[in-house]
C-alpha cells in the first residue's frame, strides 16, 4: 500500500492544499506527504496492518452522494523498539461509492502547538481498505503532541475536516 501511497501523495497533497481545504494557522508548516515518508522529518514508515493502542479518540465520516463511510483514529505502540504514534483510516467494505476518497493525515508539534508539521494527506479510494500514516516518536515532553485528521470527498460532496484532540 505504501508504494501506491507514494504515487498519489504529490497529486493528492496538491489537490487538497490547492483547493484551500487544509485547516491551519499562520504558525503551521504544511508538509507534503512525500516529506514524511521513507524516514523523512523523523517519521518511520509502518505497514498499514500495524495496530496499536487507541489514544485521543476516534471518529467516523459519511457522505450520501455516493454513499461512503470512513473511520479514523490515532494509535500508539512499539515500532522497532521505540514508542511511536500514527494515524489510521479505514473505509467501509459495504458502503463506499466509486467516486469517494478518504483523506488521512497526522499533525505533530514539538513546541506546544505553536506550529506543527503535517504528514500527509494520504488518499484511499477503495472499499474495505485500511491505511496508516508514517509513525513519529512519542515523548514525555509536554511540548510534543499529535493529532490525526480526516476528510471524505466525492465529485458531488465533501465533509468538513475533522481531527482528534491533540494528544
Amino acid at each position: 500500500m505504501h508504494s501506491n501511497r507514494r504515487k498519489f501523495s504529490m497529486g493528492a497533497a496538491a489537490l487538497i492544499l490547492g483547493a484551500g481545504l487544509m485547516a491551519g494557522s499562520s504558525g503551521t508548516a504544511q508538509a507534503a506527504a512525500s516529506d514524511c515518508i521513507e524516514g523523512r522529518a523523523g517519521f518511520t514508515d509502518i505497514p498499514d496492518s500495524l495496530s496499536g493502542q487507541g489514544v485521543a479518540g476516534a471518529g467516523a465520516l459519511s457522505i450520501s452522494t455516493p454513499p461512503a463511510v470512513v473511520s479514523y483514529a490515532m494509535q500508539t505502540g512499539n515500532v522497532g523498539g521505540t514508542s511511536m504514534g500514527w494515524g489510521v483510516l479505514s473505509t467501509s467494505a459495504s458502503i463506499f461509492g466509486p467516486t469517494a476518497t478518504g483523506w488521512l493525515w497526522m499533525d505533530v508539534t514539538n513546541d506546544n502547538k505553536q506550529s506543527w508539521i503535517q504528514c500527509g494527506p494520504f488518499p484511499v479510494s477503495s472499499a474495505g481498505v485500511r491505511i496508516t500514516t508514517p509513525a513519529y516518536p512519542t515523548s514525555s515532553s509536554a511540548s510534543r503532541a499529535f493529532r490525526v485528521c480526516a476528510q471524505l470527498t466525492s465529485i458531488a460532496t465533501q465533509t468538513s475536516i475533522t481531527c482528534t484532540p491533540w494528544w
